[in-house]
């Protein structure tokens, strides 16, 4: 077994490390700062272990609450999720390796796994390291002598191929001590992939009427769902910003949302007596959530007005609803009955 195997196996089985969910993501020659933000991490960090930022993040289900720790060894960033997968989407690591090399580990419970590497901007290879398949030559020179045929070796080996190809070891002290920690807000969160699947799911009325609707129709339907969604949520609705502008409104509102989220969800000191930590706990179970919640909502208001520049009018119209829908549910069968009576006169 090669002495990297060894090392992440010894790792995993003594739970410094995850056996169920981790991501593991590396990047060469950026600052701290700047993996971050390709990263769509918050700008304000805080310094938390690896372990820590875990607990909050398991805390704070059924919520989300996800969380990176960034910090800079040997000329390479690594940026470790506890149960997350955000450094495993192409789209990301596209972003992270613009101009240099990105490399990521992960799986999950779910068994659904990934060994990626990318270069300038261009992901080269990605293999699921549970199912059989064929690596091209740019992954290959990083894998000899790994193990994915054993069960108990392939994350383990996971692990070994971000060495490889960083030649960089993390040891068990690099995730006991603290790091930079920041929250995540990635776009899938606001900016569904598949729209209008969504809508065949939970409004199949409009789904079924959008491709005879004119372009018009479908804007309209847009604005209106935008401009509800903002005056249920006391937002201004921004119709008049770029799309940038509006961007950057959404994540600085949901970091503040995830801000408090992560307040509230902050790990007991370990060392406290037991009755301090069951009160704790009581406390985080039984929190008054509704300022995170307003901010979310928020958010989805500020992305249902983004929607609305979307080039194609059916995405439009499929992601302002769907917006307005999570910011303003409580008048969501309104809206959509609103939506699919405009629709239907139209025809």
């Amino acid at each position: 077994m090669p002495d990297a195997v060894s090392h992440y196996a010894a790792m995993l089985a003594n739970r410094t490390l995850p056996s169920d969910a981790l991501c593991l993501t590396a990047v060469r020659g950026l600052s701290v700062d700047e993996a971050l933000a390709r990263f769509d991490a918050a700008p304000r960090t805080r310094a938390t272990t690896f372990t820590e930022a875990g607990q909050a993040s398991i805390s704070a289900y059924p919520d989300e609450l996800p969380l990176v720790v960034a910090d800079e060894l040997d000329g390479w960033v690594f940026l470790a999720e506890h149960g997350g997968f955000h450094g495993s989407l192409p789209e990301v690591l596209a972003a992270l390796s613009a101009g240099t090399t990105a490399v990521t580990a992960f799986w999950n419970v779910d068994v659904d796994n990934t060994i990626t590497l990318a270069r300038d901007g261009r992901i080269l290879d990605a293999m699921d390291f549970v199912l059989d398949h064929e690596p091209t030559a740019e992954l290959t020179v990083h894998l000899d002598g790994l193990d994915f045929e054993d069960p108990e070796l392939m994350c383990a080996s996971a692990l070994a191929f971000v060495e490889r190809v960083t030649g960089v070891r993390l040891g068990a002290d690099w995730f006991a001590e603290p790091h930079r920690t920041a929250t995540i807000t990635p776009s899938w969160r606001f900016e569904s992939f598949d729209p209008a699947s969504w809508l065949a799911v939970n409004a199949p009325e409009i789904f079924d009427l959008l491709p005879e609707a004119g372009t018009p129709v479908l804007r309209e339907i847009a604005t209106t769902a935008a401009r509800r969604a903002c005056a249920a949520n006391g937002v201004e609705d921004g119709l008049s910003q770029s799309r940038d502008q509006l961007t950057a409104r959404l994540r600085e509102t949901h970091f503040e949302a995830l801000d408090l989220r992560w307040d509230r969800c902050t790990p007991t000191d370990p060392c406290a007596d037991p009755v301090t930590r069951l009160q704790a706990d009581h406390a985080r179970r039984y929190a008054d959530t509704t300022a995170e919640r307003v901010l979310v909502a928020r958010a989805h208001a500020l992305a249902a007005v983004r929607a609305c520049l979307a080039e194609d009018a059916i995405t439009a119209a499929a992601q302002a609803l769907i917006n307005a829908c999570q910011a303003d549910r409580a008048h969501w069968a309104d809206l959509r009955r609103q939506a699919a009576t405009r629709l239907a006169g139209a025809r």
